[in-house]
C-alpha cells in the first residue's frame, strides 16, 4: 500500500511539473524576432526586431532609425523615431520570408528574408 501511494505521488508530481513547464513555455515567442533583410519598393533595408518590443532599421544609404513595435494577431504596429506616428502593418511569414504591408497610402511595403 505504501509503495502504491509513493508511485501515485511521484506520478502526480511529474504530471504537475510537465503542466508547469508547458505553461511557462510561452508558445514560441515573438515571431518577428531577429534580423531581416530585403527591399521596399525603392531601396534595400535591414530590420531588426529584438523580441522585446524594440526595433531598428537601416537603409542602403546607412540611414538608421529605431523605435518600438507591438504584435496583435497578424498586425504589427511600428513606431520609429523619424515617423510622425505609428503605422500598422499586416505581416505574413512564410518560412524565412517576411512581408510587411499596410493600407496607409504612400507608405512602403517590405519583402524581407531572415538573416
Amino acid at each position: 500500500m505504501r509503495k502504491h501511494k509513493a508511485n501515485h505521488l511521484i506520478l502526480t508530481l511529474a504530471l504537475a511539473a510537465m503542466i508547469l513547464l508547458t505553461a511557462c513555455g510561452g508558445g514560441g515567442g515573438d515571431v518577428l524576432k531577429g534580423t531581416w533583410e530585403g527591399r521596399s519598393q525603392d531601396m534595400a533595408y535591414t530590420w531588426t526586431f529584438d523580441g522585446k518590443g524594440g526595433c531598428k532599421t537601416e537603409n542602403e544609404f546607412g540611414i538608421k532609425d529605431e523605435g518600438t513595435y507591438t504584435i496583435d494577431g497578424n498586425d504589427v504596429t511600428i513606431k520609429l523615431s523619424y515617423w510622425d506616428g505609428p503605422i500598422v502593418y499586416q505581416y505574413k511569414i512564410d518560412g524565412d520570408q517576411l512581408s510587411l504591408t499596410t493600407d496607409e497610402p504612400l507608405r512602403p511595403t517590405y519583402e524581407l528574408t531572415k538573416k
